[in-house]
């Protein structure tokens, strides 16, 4: 099977638009940077080389360059044998090829028009198939989040929003495609927004890459940071970096948040949420009360805590009594928990469950992961994933295959993801 799609498949799937027509601030700073994947031979090729016409290589579209548009789509260049310059893009591990244009003036207008239709039909597509929105320039957005030493976060500056880029919309479709049903709200007049911000941050002393909010204007939100997403892949298959023990992509990252969201709805108290993070290896740290949130980690003496927002920074180790007695690597908490994290993002009892239901719902490998790490932790998140399945559909209706989707639930599919879980 040829692996190269043009881009004009995106059409199959859609009509044409009518023209007419509960923990806050859950902010996914990921350990390690998200890496942009690159093409075969002299794919990836962003600082294109002069041909015979240096000319050819300077054309502009106001102040735009053949190479500034591909690098602020995450397109990939390639000289065809006839002159012209094939822009396409990795997804779900195959070329997506968007089209062939002249090397000049008129190409460049024309590949702009190009992920202009391209952008705006997928975004049409994916709100009328998931019921979903994704907030344009000039819309209601939201507020900034000022970090506050003597309570919330207090409300800032409206944020002014973007567009978001093709390959953003195809990170949204992928992730739709293993989140169900987390994405739904049970309200179709407060459906969940996606809010792509221009140039400032939403919470700048989180240093996040995107952040779960409940209700940003009466409906839950994803609010992507700027510029965050510009160095990552679409989803796993296009990494560089192939790997099952984390995920680094745009629809990992959406499949995160919507893990927030999931919480939202399956916790419909907060002794629920804290009863399930309690079975998880997470207790209040003593002396504080359980409705402050204010966990620790078990480790096999005492517990640990994160100091702060930063990943990367080191956790505290309390003693029985609440007392700090030290300061602890990362590395050295998942070594010592009682319940091993699924990856090495678990910031807060939240941030592990929402890593591990991640990593079930994309599937395969990355399901077998945790499933190896910790068996309690693995059968929680499936746990926690069947209960919405269930809040959604009804008890008994469908469960999730070990590739991460959705099927019926029956003697045969049931046998089929116990034998994979066998293995």
């Amino acid at each position: 099977m040829d692996k190269t799609a043009k881009v004009e498949n995106l059409r199959d799937s859609a009509h044409q638009p009518d023209a007419s027509s509960a923990l806050r601030n859950e902010v996914y700073s990921p350990p390690e940077s998200l890496a942009r994947t690159d093409t075969d031979a002299k794919p990836g090729r962003l600082n294109f080389e002069p041909t015979d016409n240096p000319q050819k290589t300077q054309n502009t579209d106001g102040e735009k360059t053949f190479d500034s548009v591909a690098r602020e789509n995450g397109l990939d260049i390639n000289e065809t044998p006839g002159g012209k310059l094939e822009f396409s893009l990795k997804y779900n591990g195959e070329k997506l090829v968007l089209g062939n244009f002249e090397n000049n003036d008129k190409g460049l207008k024309e590949l702009g028009k190009t992920l202009k239709e391209f952008t705006e039909l997928k975004r049409w597509e994916l709100e009328k198939t998931h019921n979903i929105k994704i907030a344009r320039p000039g819309d209601p957005a939201p507020r900034q989040q000022i970090g506050s030493m003597d309570g919330p976060p207090k409300q800032g500056k409206e944020l002014a929003l973007r567009d978001p880029r093709l390959k953003e919309l195809l990170g949204i479709e992928a992730a739709m495609e293993r989140a169900n049903p987390s994405h739904k709200t049970g309200d179709s007049k407060t459906p969940l927004k996606f809010y792509f911000l221009k140039n400032d941050s939403f919470n700048a002393e989180a240093a996040g890459v995107a952040a779960f909010e409940p209700n940003i204007h009466g409906g839950p939100a994803i609010i992507v940071e700027p510029h965050s997403l510009d160095n990552s892949p679409v989803t796993e298959k296009d990494r560089e970096d192939p790997k099952s023990e984390n995920h680094r992509s745009i629809a990992s990252l959406f499949l995160h948040e919507l893990g927030h969201h999931s919480e939202e709805r399956v916790f419909d108290t907060p002794q629920k949420r804290i009863d399930f993070y309690k079975r998880m290896g997470w207790a209040p740290i003593p002396g504080t009360r359980p409705e402050d949130m204010q966990m620790m980690l078990k480790g096999k003496e005492g517990g640990f805590a994160p100091k702060g927002l930063d990943p990367d920074a080191k956790w505290e180790r309390f003693d029985k009594d609440g007392n700090v007695t030290g300061l602890v690597s990362k590395e050295e908490v998942a070594r010592q928990a009682l319940i091993k994290p699924a990856t090495d993002y678990f910031e807060g009892p939240h941030e592990m469950l929402t890593e591990a239901v991640t990593m079930l719902r994309l599937g395969d490998g990355h399901r077998t992961h945790p499933m190896q790490t910790d068996q309690t932790l693995y059968s929680l998140a499936k746990e926690f994933d069947q209960r919405e399945i269930d809040l959604n559909y009804g008890a008994g209706k469908f469960i999730r295959s070990f590739t991460g989707k959705l099927v019926p639930r029956n003697a045969e599919n049931e046998e089929t993801l116990r034998a994979r879980e066998r293995r």
